[in-house]
């Protein structure tokens, strides 16, 4: 019976692929492809560590929202105050809203975090190229993808702001209207992650329309990994193996992992989880997608200095992220990959919720 369960499921994956060459149309050779790593190194570089609620996050923001309106993208800046108990100062940061209207207003979300964390055992902040800068630059790529394709549903690309800065509380809290008592309380006194919980807030009747919300973390170096479950939730089964399939249906090396927390050799183990959580909470299906270098996949407890060369640490800058991929062309070559991972995903996710009559 669990062997003739398998090969339908794997036939009904195979037909999926050919439909879904079928139902789009692929007009990725009408125009110069613009490269992912001169986002990468500007926002590095150029701009730097990007504290939450600061000028340099709210330049990287800027930053983000001019290429996605070059795309055409109609794009909003959401920006919002916020209060730290660490620093208990009253901050204003902002979430950056790509809208790529579909036939249909159900949404798939890409997100990602505009921040970058601070090095905790220095206090310094990083310039985060690999922990976000390669997500915003992949959704700057998914920008470019849909400037000419319109999709069967809504996409709305996402970088949130304040995603790194812990223990702080939105200014002003919207009122509950569609969300249950306990995921709405559960969803304001989550400790960090202020600008996706604020975004959720503000957008709770896209709750039952939203199918499935991705994030992106980390995914410059090593193999791309869809996390089953993390610190505070277990993702959605389905997701994240629908997610795994399609990479390895592409010939792309894609695992399934836990990441419970990360573990510098100096140094105590962090909780780890991402800007999609309060999604997950909200009962909308949801993973995050990560990548490592030979990852471990029977741990749930990720040495990040062997797995994620950097990762929440001073040496997550621009000339390492290049180092450990060898050099600026095969860094490039991996963001691409990524990219094609990721928007074939969200084809085909949206060919099978089309066959399953979720329209």
């Amino acid at each position: 019976m669990g062997n003739s369960m398998n090969i339908n499921k794997i036939s009904v994956f195979l037909i999926l692929i050919l439909l879904s060459s079928l139902f789009y149309v692929n007009l990725d050779g009408a125009y110069a492809q613009e490269d992912l790593l001169s986002h990468v190194k500007y926002i590095t570089q150029d701009i730097g560590p990007r504290p939450a609620g600061s000028a340099l996050e709210n330049q990287t923001a800027q930053y983000l929202a001019s290429r996605f309106q070059k795309y055409g993208i109609r794009t909003q800046i959401q920006q919002f105050k916020y209060y730290s108990l660490n620093s208990k100062d009253i901050k204003t940061s902002q979430n950056v809203i790509g809208t790529i209207e579909g036939v249909s207003d159900k949404e798939i979300i890409i997100c990602a975090d505009l921040d970058s964390p601070r090095d905790n055992l220095v206090g310094n902040y990083t310039q985060g190229a690999n922990d976000d800068v390669t997500a915003l630059a992949i959704l700057i790529g998914l920008a470019e993808k849909y400037q000419d394709k319109k999709p069967f549903y809504t996409i709305k690309l996402v970088a949130f702001g304040a995603g790194e800065d812990s223990f702080t509380f939105p200014l002003i809290t919207p009122k509950r209207t569609i969300l249950t008592p306990d995921a709405y309380h559960q969803i304001i006194y989550l400790p960090y992650l202020v600008g996706a919980r604020q975004y959720l807030l503000t957008h709770q009747n896209s709750v039952n329309n939203t199918l499935a919300v991705i994030s992106l973390e980390a995914v410059g170096i090593g193999t791309p990994c869809v996390v089953s479950r993390d610190y505070y939730a277990t993702n959605d089964p389905f997701l994240v193996n629908f997610l795994v399939w399609n990479g390895i249906s592409q010939g792309i090396l894609t695992e399934k992992i836990d990441f419970m927390a990360s573990n510098r050799t100096i140094g105590s183990e962090s909780a780890i989880s991402h800007v999609y959580l309060p999604f997950s909470i909200a009962g909308i299906p949801s993973t995050f997608i990560t990548c490592m270098k030979n990852p471990n996949i029977n741990s749930p407890v990720h040495d990040v200095e062997n797995e994620m060369p950097g990762y929440l640490s001073l040496d997550d800058d621009y000339g390492n992220l290049v180092k450990e991929n060898g050099d600026e062309k095969s860094l490039e070559t991996h963001l691409q990959t990524v990219l094609y991972l990721v928007n074939d995903s969200i084809d085909k996710l949206s060919v099978w919720n089309i066959l399953n009559c979720q329209i």
